[in-house]
């Protein structure tokens, strides 16, 4: 692979993450309508008996070291882990780089048609008893990613959740080594637990965002199309006999 096809794949994550940022802000939908549609998410959630948000928190609100490790799995477990894992594979795997990145690229587009027509406050922010635990440990996060910069009223799907999977799959498959299989099968666990442990998510976003990812990597195991940024080289080493 050249180099310039890898800084093509700096450019196209670069324009994804401005997009994704972007029309979040953008498109952010009005707090009552956000703090409506959590209402019937949780509603919702009721009726299927999954409701479990705050059975989840309560297994770590009464441990400061449990709120510290959830706190510390949401915020360094989501994009330092995307992208150090994006990084190895590209260099390692390419072939599960790609996937990876396409699965990202594919649900992040689709996320973004839900977050301007279903808006959905995250349980933190609504009237729900539970405790914003990455806001009251580790207030420096939000001052990274702050409000002016972000739609708070997104938590439909999660990607924190989704993504995390995505990435356990790709590593599992990438490697026979033993740490690095646990540390693919755990670490999306741990993520799921840790986004409804810490109010950002509800279950029932954890469920969609994890049915996008399985459906964007389906998708590609049926389709014969090459993924952008294949160069031609390759296409000729594949093709000759």
């Amino acid at each position: 692979m050249t180099r310039h096809t890898g800084r093509q794949e700096l450019a196209v994550f670069a324009a994804a993450y401005l997009t994704y940022f972007g029309v979040r802000a953008i498109s952010e939908g009005r707090v009552d309508r956000a703090l409506m549609n959590a209402g019937k998410v949780v509603r919702f959630e009721r009726w299927l008996g999954i409701a479990w948000e705050g059975a989840i928190q309560s297994l770590v609100a009464g441990s400061q070291v449990l709120q510290d490790v959830v706190s510390a799995i949401y915020i360094y477990g989501h994009w330092p882990v995307l992208i150090g894992a994006g990084v190895l594979l590209y260099r390692f795997r390419r072939e599960q780089y790609y996937t990876l990145r396409n699965a990202c690229l594919l649900t992040g587009a689709l996320g973004l048609v839900v977050f301007a027509l279903f808006p959905v406050a995250p349980p933190r922010l609504t009237d729900l008893p539970l405790l914003d635990t990455v806001t009251r440990e580790s207030p420096g996060y939000r001052q990274i990613l702050p409000p002016a910069l972000v739609n708070q009223y997104a938590a439909m799907p999660s990607f924190h959740a989704g993504w995390n999977l995505a990435v356990g799959i790709a590593v599992f498959r990438a490697s026979r080594h033993w740490a690095l299989r646990a540390f693919a099968v755990a670490m999306p666990l741990a993520m799921a637990f840790a986004v409804i442990a810490t109010a950002n998510h509800f279950v029932i976003d954890v469920v969609v965002g994890v049915t996008l990812v399985l459906a964007a990597l389906g998708l590609q195991r049926t389709t014969v199309a090459l993924p952008v940024g294949f160069s031609r080289g390759a296409v000729r080493r594949h093709a000759t006999p």
